[in-house]
């Protein structure tokens, strides 16, 4: 009997189809993205040159300012959304003439690879991703399927003290590599298997990704376009938090054992439930919506597992790194020996040594103006894979995926990268915009507070005004964007958009002090944290949860004694302080939620 894991139960879960296209439907979408886009330059302009507060600029500009970097924000999300381009899904391919020009080379099937990463995960985590590997299927038995397990944990059994993941691997009868120095993180070993290996195309899965049967025959097919560089499939967590009954839940949490008391309970909310994707760890928004759409562009970025490469198209990345070492060298009149030695000092690509190895790998391919490789969000889902399970490690993993991508945003931001074009140079632009949002969300979750301890208003009144103009552009705003994400949920995606402030902004304060971006393993098998462990990521939303709520009381005080200066603007930053305390909730509940509780444990 193998081991039992958490997951085990969600087994039979089945993962949701893809968004079918419709040219209705975009095209109400085109309609209310252009008024969402007027509406707000007429809203912006309103602000900027008709409802400033004069007597009180120091706090009225910081939020103009805001209103205009969100709405930024929203111009380059409706520019992503703007169109669908699926591309025609073709047989899977059997020859190399199919996918390559032969160039007088002999015709052979084509041969594929699949590398199934790992570093410290639970050997029998990763032998149910290397079985289920095992069990993809492929029309023409001439074609070569090799199964690789890349350890860079040493796991080889000359140490006592770690699993033997090589003995897993000769059982299950794949192939096992591990490298002497662990340099370059992910895209180091990645690199040293590309390497040791000849495939045509080549799989990247990580310890936790378990390819479906047919995640070969429903992805080769693309590479007929001789320059499709890789096709990315959505990556699905089937393990995430399942909703609990709300009267449940408050039996639990109150120890309710009055069975007259849970039946009134049970009448009144049974329908309700809550807790549901506590972590926010759904990705359908991104791969079904934002990725997906990015096809239109060719600027559907790689994100690692659940891909799958061209070979020819990274190696292409490797030529022009080593021709590129040799050019500057030959300019800098360097003698062999030290052309040898700066070709050894260099990251020489495919996979730049880089925390976001995928995202910074997809830009290079995207900009080599030579080639003109393409890319490909595939809609249908191909694989599972496990969420993280704890808000440490959801915290940890999203760091790592902020700090790679501002770090990429200072070294070597699309917008000035040559060889894109400019629907590329916007889609990687929208990314990295996201994850400077803290700046203008901080200034949304604080404004309210301090127009309750200082009784100013940002704007000259709360007014018909004021209303007329922001109300008509977030009608606009909300029709546009329920087109664009049609039958997704975005609620769980906002909140945590809105709760994340914080490991956002430290992510970027660590990229401008310069810090390294390291590349930390997030555990998919971790525990429930303890609430205080997690206490160093909610702090500060604790502190501003208080400050509203002692700035309400102060202000309803103060107005039931008749004494308020500004009753109607205490009443817009209630309700807009209700809506800041439900999106800061989230990351709170995230904290204090245990997954071995038995709410949270049982059978769907």
């Amino acid at each position: 009997m193998g081991k039992s894991f958490y997951f085990d139960r969600f087994e039979n879960r089945k993962p949701y189809s893809a968004i079918p296209d419709s040219r209705i439907r975009t095209s109400f979408f085109q309609f209310f993205g252009i008024a969402t886009m007027l509406f707000g330059i007429r809203y912006l302009y309103w602000r900027w040159f008709h409802s400033l507060n004069t007597d009180a600029l120091w706090f009225s500009l910081p939020l103009v300012i805001a209103e205009s970097l969100s709405f930024i924000g929203s111009g380059l999300m409706i520019v992503n959304f703007w169109s669908n381009k699926d591309a025609a899904k073709t047989p899977p391919v059997y020859m190399l003439s199919e996918i390559e020009d032969l160039q007088g080379r002999q015709d052979r099937p084509v041969e594929i690879d699949v590398f199934i990463a790992t570093y410290d995960e639970d050997v029998e985590l990763v032998r149910k991703s290397i079985r289920d590997a095992k069990r993809m299927t492929y029309p023409h038995s001439q074609n070569t399927i090799r199964i690789f397990v890349l350890d860079d944990g040493d796991r080889d059994g000359r140490s006592t003290d770690k699993e033997n993941m090589k003995q897993v691997a000769v059982e299950e009868g794949v192939e096992y590599m591990t490298r002497a120095q662990h340099f370059g993180y992910k895209a180091g070993n990645l690199k040293h298997a590309l390497e040791l290996t000849h495939g045509d195309l080549f799989v990247i899965l990580d310890a936790d990704t378990r390819p479906f049967p047919g995640f070969l025959e429903h992805t080769t097919g693309y590479f007929r376009n001789k320059k499709m560089a890789w096709v990315q499939t959505p990556q699905w967590f089937f393990d995430t938090t399942a909703p609990e009954p709300l009267d449940d839940v408050l039996v639990a949490k109150l120890t309710i054992r009055n069975k007259t008391l849970k039946r009134i309970l049970h009448s009144l909310l049974g329908k309700v439930t809550v807790n549901e994707d506590i972590f926010g760890n759904a990705p359908r928004l991104f791969y079904d919506v934002i990725l997906r759409k990015r096809n239109l562009y060719n600027a559907a970025f790689c994100c690692g597992a659940g891909s799958i490469h061209r070979r020819e198209a990274l190696m292409s990345l490797a030529v022009k790194d080593f021709a590129a070492i040799i050019s500057q060298s030959d300019k800098d009149k360097k003698t062999e020996a030290e052309k040898r030695s700066a070709l050894l000092k260099q990251e020489l690509i495919p996979f730049k040594f880089h925390a976001s190895e995928d995202i910074y790998t997809s830009l290079l391919l995207h900009a080599d103006k030579e080639n003109r490789w393409e890319s490909l969000q595939h809609p249908d889902i191909e694989c599972k894979m496990l969420s993280t399970q704890d808000l440490n490690s959801w915290v940890k993993q999203h760091r790592r995926y902020a700090e790679g991508t501002l770090d990429i945003a200072f070294h070597d931001n699309p917008l000035f990268m040559r060889g894109l074009s400019w629907g590329q140079r916007l889609c990687y632009v929208n990314t990295i915009w996201s994850y400077f949002a803290p700046f203008w969300i901080l200034i949304f979750l604080l404004s309210p507070i301090v127009s309750f301890f200082t009784f100013e208003l940002p704007v000259k009144g709360y007014d018909f005004e004021f209303m007329k103009y922001f109300f008509a552009f977030q009608a606009m705003n909300t029709m546009a964007f329920a087109l664009g994400c049609w039958g997704i949920s975005t609620k769980r995606g906002d909140q945590y958009y809105i709760s994340g402030f914080w490991f956002m902004l430290t992510s970027l304060s660590s990229i401008l002090l310069g810090k390294k971006v390291k590349f930390e393993v997030t555990d998919k098998n971790a525990g429930a944290s303890a609430f205080r462990k997690n206490l160093k990521h909610i702090a500060p939303h604790l502190i501003i949860i208080t400050a509203s709520l002692l700035g309400i009381a102060y202000n309803l005080f103060i107005w039931l004694f008749g004494y308020h200066p500004t009753p109607s603007g205490f009443v817009s930053n209630a309700f807009w302080t209700v809506f800041n305390l439900i999106n800061l909730s989230i990351m709170i509940r995230a904290a204090a939620w245990n997954k071995n509780n038995p709410l949270n444990t049982k059978e769907l």
